[in-house]
């Protein structure tokens, strides 16, 4: 592999990792069971061995330009060990770019359980290639132990070179970015717009260090009968389950932020949506970042309004696919890359970029090659039997919400930043978001 330019996203997360908030992406998937680490050891090798990011180091060019060269060699680190009682996760081992690969694997087992954990640097995939890498580990696991499934083909060479590119062909890799200078020019007032923290709170020092215990994460799950009830209530409105979460995610951080003592009807809340820009082509995409950041600004005196949040919910989702406004960041970040300070300058200003990210992952794991207990994949030895998969807060975006369909359930996931809420705020969040999830089910 010749030397890659890092993209202006890549290069944008690669600046934004500091002690405080390290930019590393999570999936925790734990079965019933337990592992073969040989097998596992051959299958984490071939399945990061298809995917060239995973196995990259970072280099400076001669005018200070990043690059993506091979690593030293060997697939990333697998940690193996014994789980040790009360203890939530592992004992986290860098991630620096400049020295070694952006990824690694931890297996911990217990008596009869474990879980796999891969924690990922951000600039090197985002969450869905970081999902699609343990299904292809799995699936390999499974083939190594006799049960004969074969992994999705691998991403052609060409398919990472790509990765950066503006839509599908020349004519979309013109008018794309055209469109979105446009639309940034037109709504000139987001880039000035002071926006609000989910609770005001000092931005605190990036020197810091995270704190023990790091990451926090609270969860809920609503049933697959449950689950099924939030599709139809979405179908009757005419909107996504996306959208529909959406809306209620807004709510419930109104009336969780009044709860808390915060009014500030005036105030500004911007919610990050993640968009995958994965186009529908034949070829298997590359583990790279291949998303956007749609942003959506809403006064806090609006977010009582559930009809009206939900008709905007679906109106924003409808113009960031038809005007591809997935794109906007990415065109954002590449004029940053002139600015002075550049890209570090951007990552590192100390302001609020936004309140909240939200992502909608939809079916985790659903198309796996392999046999199932009920919903839930299994493998020789074990039976997978939960998924958690969360994003990094960044200074001054406190909360990082994902929202999956897994094994037929809907799961949420909030990692929120331990400087800004403590585990009962965050708790109570979820909580609310249920309440408002609750309305939604009974039409109002």
């Amino acid at each position: 592999m010749n030397p890659l330019p890092l993209t202006p996203l890549e290069s944008y997360l690669y600046h934004d990792d500091t002690r405080a908030h390290p930019c590393w992406q999570f999936c925790r998937i734990s079965y019933r069971g337990s592992l073969r680490r040989d097998a596992m050891e051959k299958a984490w090798a071939e399945a990061t061995g298809r995917q060239r990011l995973l196995n990259c180091v970072v280099r400076r060019g001669a005018l200070g330009s990043l690059r993506w060269v091979p690593g030293p060699g060997g697939p990333p680190p697998l940690h193996w060990s014994r789980g040790e009682a009360g203890a939530e996760w592992p004992k986290w081992q860098p991630l620096d770019l400049e020295r070694g690969p952006g990824a690694r694997l931890y297996v911990i087992e217990r008596e009869g359980s474990g879980d796999c954990i891969i924690c990922v640097h951000h600039a090197v995939c985002d969450g869905l290639a970081l999902l699609e890498v343990m299904e292809d580990t799995f699936v390999i696991y499974a083939r190594e132990l006799g049960e004969g499934t074969e992994p999705r083909p691998a991403p052609p060479g060409r398919a990472l070179a790509a990765r950066g590119r503006y839509g599908r062909n020349l004519a979309e890799a013109v008018w794309i970015p055209a469109l979105q200078v446009a639309g940034m020019a037109a709504e000139w007032r987001l880039f000035t717009r002071q926006v609000a923290p989910i609770l005001p709170s000092p931005l605190g020092d990036d020197d810091a260090g995270a704190p023990p215990g790091w990451p926090f994460i609270v969860s809920r799950r609503w049933s697959i009968e449950e689950a099924n009830a939030v599709k139809a209530a979405a179908r009757d409105a005419k909107v996504s389950v996306a959208e529909l979460c959406m809306r209620d995610l807004q709510a419930a951080v109104g009336a969780w932020r009044k709860a808390h003592g915060v009014d500030e009807p005036e105030a500004w809340l911007r919610l990050g949506m993640a968009v995958s820009l994965r186009r529908r082509t034949r070829d298997p995409w590359p583990a790279a970042n291949i998303f956007g950041i749609s942003v959506i600004d809403r006064q806090a005196k609006t977010l009582d309004r559930r009809e009206r949040l939900l008709r905007r919910a679906h109106e924003d989702m409808t113009l960031i696919e038809k005007w591809h406004l997935g794109y906007a960041f990415w065109v954002l970040l590449a004029a940053c890359r002139w600015l002075p300070g550049g890209l570090r300058g951007y990552a590192r200003r100390r302001v609020v970029r936004m309140t909240l990210v939200m992502s909608y992952m939809g079916k985790v794991f659903a198309k796996m090659p392999l046999p199932k207990e009920g919903q839930h994949p299994v493998v020789p030895g074990a039976v997978i039997t939960e998924i958690v998969g969360v994003a990094p807060t960044r200074r001054g975006t406190a909360l990082c919400v994902d929202f999956g369909l897994i094994f037929g359930r809907l799961d949420m996931h909030v990692h929120f930043d331990p400087l800004v809420l403590d585990r009962a705020r965050a708790q109570a969040l979820v909580e609310e978001f249920g309440r408002q999830l609750s309305m939604s089910l009974a039409g109002k």
